[in-house]
């Protein structure tokens, strides 16, 4: 019978934590768990704080997945690390391995002490050229890795690069032999995007740091809103009635990251001539974005297929749709996955060597303690024996300092254990306390709570019905809605007073209150959370003195009637239902892209941002934001700012059509002219459609925040030195 492995794949991404667990049979495996669990914000949010966040979500993790007695592998992104490439002269096999570290002091631009690296050489039969893959770290990142997952108790057996884990998630998947023709798999990621190019069993990757975080920037530069609501637009851009707006914010990005593509497919084939690429897939979730896939197919002049399934793999049951629809984000930890379990093409290990010998010893730790205590006994008989065989020729006194002796060595040999045992399970505590966080019970209250306090405030029974009839019937000036925008909690352990606490933050957004919008929160969610501070079926306590509440006391927003009664909110721009958003592009778009201006004849005089110089240096957004009078959109293809939402039909997939769409005509000489900066903030909150916020509705955000502290009934924060 064929010998069972297993192995979780994690990836700790810029969005989310994704992880596999694979179980291998002969040369088949299946998927046992899985997870995917996204951050409170992403790590490139700006003023967030990286590893505080990453440990929250990670909490959320070993709370949620067993990882005992189970292979580890994990990875580090491509542009945390590095990979180079090269071909070696005709040598004897075992003078490889010399003639690599030649090449890895060569190549690698740290000195080599500094780094952790390993190498893989590639060759085919029909080849007698071996080529070498050269990858590496330093030292301090992978230490900074490792240490981060030592607190939740988890020491990954293996660490590779992440687009080592494409490749070989997609070699297995896809089934490529060792005479198969070019692959590229064009991994996005947040903060930079990897071309991994497998051909007859060779790897060939190069990184260059575009991600989906510069789509997210563009439409923040573009329409003057905060880093959260911008990738929340970016997200929700496929069902956007403002697709087209938002594509023309994204086109410069679009050509930088064409450019990159064609330029690393271009240095891969200038060395690799023999076979031309057939076959391009997407990985990542940037390439939801609606056209993407097109635009590249285009310029490329290859069909670009996105991976939203896998061959080899898949999830049966209630969960199997949630595997589906993130199998886009899953294929790097199923590459991790692979390794770990022995199915890989690749078995690059940059864990440090240290590491391994750490992992070695706590496994055998028990064995070696009752060792030790063995040798104890042993040797403290073996000193008695000749000291009792001598008591005829010495007196009792001799003889009991002897025996006395022999106990203190025993008991200075026992202190050396324990201090031992200690050490071997420093950072205990610290993991201890993360998994506080296990109980299961707090953030299921707390989220009613929320959900109650929010309720409290009265809102029309209509509105938390189903009834849609009896919902319009409420005048849009009348309608008294309050909604929960965003929900987070910041874990805390006082070690003083060994209090455990969790602060939460809930941005709210209610309509229709001008005569009490500044008091409002106060008056119904606080006044509910004051009322209701230590309940016995609550596993915490509210602090009193915690709550805070903040609204404002005008409207961020007005939804007009009808363009001549726009009535913007303090700030934001008035304007009629022509000259809204602004549709021009970037002037500084790369050859093979298409143009940032907009097309002759068909484009709108006004609305594109002027003020700036195109592209400030590579991947910065020039232009002031501002908006000409005079211009704007008008017939199908348009959108206001205080209008009325452009027609349904109207959101094109290719951004490069965007441009050229019919009915996109100059509004020039029309009565209403724009003024002011285009400012999308206002408009957020009816990007998608909504009927709860008809033409009429005034929009009001605040916070709420308050503390609760946990009550000391479930499990406890271990002293240092206690087992984990």
């Amino acid at each position: 019978m064929a010998k069972t492995q297993s192995a979780w794949g994690i990836e700790i991404g810029a969005f989310a934590i994704k992880g596999i667990r694979l179980e291998r049979v002969g040369d088949e495996v299946t998927v046992e768990d899985f997870a995917y669990i996204p951050h409170a914000k992403p790590l490139t949010t700006p003023d967030v704080d990286v590893n505080e966040m990453t440990r929250l979500t990670l909490q959320q993790f070993v709370t949620a997945k067993n990882l005992e007695g189970v292979k580890v592998v994990v990875s580090v992104p491509g542009h945390a690390g590095l990979a180079r490439f090269a071909k070696l002269p005709p040598v004897e096999p075992k003078k490889i391995p010399d003639i690599v570290k030649f090449e890895a002091v060569q190549q690698i631009p740290f000195p080599i002490d500094e780094v952790e690296w390993d190498y893989q050489t590639f060759s085919s039969p029909d080849n007698p050229e071996v080529e070498v893959g050269i990858f590496a770290i330093t030292k301090e990142k992978i230490a900074e890795r490792l240490s981060l997952y030592a607190e939740f108790g988890i020491q990954p057996e293996i660490v590779t690069l992440g687009p080592l884990a494409v490749f070989n998630a997609m070699t297995y998947d896809l089934a490529l032999t060792d005479d198969h023709a070019p692959v590229v798999t064009l991994d996005i990621g947040t903060q930079s995007s990897d071309v991994i190019v497998a051909e007859s069993g060779r790897c060939w990757i190069r990184t260059f740091p575009l991600g989906g975080t510069h789509f997210t920037e563009s439409l923040l530069e573009t329409f003057k809103i905060n880093y959260g609501k911008a990738d929340r637009l970016k997200a929700e851009s496929a069902s956007s009635k403002y697709a087209r707006q938002m594509m023309q914010a994204m086109r410069p990005v679009f050509g930088d990251l064409v450019t990159d593509v064609q330029r690393s497919i271009g240095h891969y084939q200038m060395s690799h001539r023999e076979k031309p690429i057939e076959h391009v897939y997407g990985v990542g979730s940037t390439f939801r974005i609606p056209g993407l896939r097109k635009f590249l197919g285009q310029q490329l002049n290859i069909e670009v297929q996105r991976v939203d399934e896998f061959k080899r793999i898949s999830v049966e049951g209630r969960d199997a749709a949630d595997f589906m629809a993130n199998a886009v984000n899953f294929v790097t930890a199923y590459g991790l996955a692979l390794q770990g379990v022995g199915l890989s093409r690749i078995s690059v290990n940059l864990s440090p060597l240290g590491n391994l010998r750490e992992k070695l010893w706590q496994a055998k730790n028990k064995w070696f303690i009752a060792a030790a205590c063995v040798a104890v006994v042993g040797s403290a008989a073996l000193f008695m024996r000749p000291v009792f065989e001598s008591q005829k020729l010495e007196g009792s006194e001799a003889t009991l300092a002897a025996a006395k002796n022999a106990i203190n060595q025993g008991e200075g040999l026992k202190r050396q254990l324990d201090a031992a045992k200690n050490a071997g399970q420093a950072g205990a505590l610290a993991a201890n306390v993360q998994h506080l966080l296990a109980d299961r019970e707090i953030w299921p209250h707390l989220a009613r709570d929320a959900f109650s306090a929010t309720l409290s405030s009265g809102p029309d029974a209509e509105l938390k019905a189903t009834d849609a009839e009896a919902l319009f019937k409420i005048p849009a000036k009348d309608r008294k809605l309050i909604s929960i925008r965003d929900l987070s909690g910041n874990y805390a352990f006082n070690a003083e007073s060994k209090k455990r606490t969790i602060t939460v933050t809930m941005k709210v957004e209610f309509v229709n209150m001008d005569d009490k919008a500044g008091t409002y929160l106060d008056s119904s969610v606080g006044a509910w959370l004051r009322n209701n501070l230590d309940r016995k079926d609550v596993p915490y306590v509210i602090e009193k003195e915690s709550i805070k509440t903040t609204a404002s006391a005008q409207p961020v927003m007005v939804i007009a009637s009808e363009a001549k009664d726009t009535k913007p909110a303090d700030g934001a721009p008035a304007g009629g239902d022509t000259g809204g958003m602004p549709t021009g592009g970037d002037t500084g778009a790369a050859s093979g892209a298409p143009s940032g201006g907009a097309p002759s004849g068909g484009a709108p005089s006004g609305g594109a941002p002027s003020g700036g110089e195109g592209r400030s240096g590579r991947r910065g957004r020039g232009g002031g934001g501002e908006v000409k009078a005079g211009g704007g959109m008008s017939g199908k293809g348009g959108a206001s700012l205080g209008g009325p939402p452009p027609a349904e039909g109207t959101v094109t997939e290719d951004p490069a059509a965007a441009a050229e769409a019919p009915g996109a005509d100059a509004g020039a000489g029309t009565d209403a002219a724009q003024k002011g900066s285009a400012n999308l903030e206002a408009l957020a909150p009816i990007l998608d459609p909504n009927p709860l916020y008809p033409p009429g509705t005034k929009i009001f955000s605040g916070d709420v925040q308050f503390t609760v502290v946990i009550r000391e009934t479930g499990p406890k924060p271990a002293e240092a030195g206690a087992t984990p």
